[in-house]
């Protein structure tokens, strides 16, 4: 049965000198892997290129039911990477999304839901004329409404400190590994309230999208080391 769907590139990794082997989240059927033949070569419609990281597509497929990797028979590009032209701030901040959202959904069945966030997400880079130094941990804020964590907003002058472990903000500060310092704290609550937060120094925003990484690994089993995360600390500078 042959499947057409929209799909968004996670990883691609080569199989011989004129193959690779893809992994990609569509949307009618989850995280699925292909084998794409001749990729390499100069005669073929399916060129390597097309699978940049975050590369939204269209493809299809011929679906076996048993068949763990499938033979992906023509994609189209919809965007890439390579569509941005030559900008590191957009690239890096696509490395970064691919590399969390390839390690969370590595094995996952159909989400519609969360599709077209990414989806979404991804278009926003593509169309903005530049990001915001925030816009990472916008990114992770949003995303974990979609997987089920979003942290509670109960921040006040008697509950400055966020816990990583409880979700919400508490009084007092027993754990430095599991509990914001109350900088990063009242910044992450300005987040979660107002769209419009003004962006604080580059130390407070990079401390905080390491506690979030680890707010994620404690709530998400499947999420191990980012080793993007700091290259995103250094291009992000404003």
């Amino acid at each position: 049965m042959n499947i057409t769907t929209a799909g968004i590139v996670l990883h691609s990794t080569k199989y011989s000198d004129t193959s690779l082997i893809v992994k990609i989240f569509t949307e009618a059927q989850g995280t699925q892997s292909f084998i794409v033949k001749g990729a390499f070569s100069k005669k073929s419609r399916v060129k390597a290129a097309l699978f940049s990281p975050m590369a939204l597509v269209n493809i299809t497929y011929n679906d076996h039911g048993g068949d763990k990797l499938k033979y992906l028979k023509d994609i189209m590009r919809r965007s890439t990477a390579a569509d941005m032209g030559f900008d590191p701030v957009k690239s890096s901040i696509l490395l970064f999304y691919n590399e969390l959202v390839y390690k969370l959904l590595f094995d996952t069945g159909p989400d519609t839901v969360l599709f077209h966030f990414l989806e979404d997400e991804v278009l926003k880079i593509a169309e903005a004329e530049s990001c915001p130094a925030d816009t990472p941990l916008r990114f992770l804020i949003r995303l974990s409404i979609i997987l089920g964590f979003f942290p509670e907003n109960n921040f006040t002058d008697n509950t400055p400190y966020f816990s990583l472990t409880e979700c919400r903000f508490q009084p007092w500060r027993m754990d430095e590994q599991s509990e914001l310092p109350e900088a990063e704290s009242r910044y992450l609550a300005q987040l979660l309230r107002d769209e419009n937060a003004p962006i604080p120094d580059r130390q407070t925003r990079n401390n905080l999208l390491r506690y979030l990484i680890e707010y994620y690994k404690i709530h998400n089993e499947h999420l191990s080391n980012m080793e993007s995360v700091a290259v995103l600390a250094d291009i992000l500078h404003a």
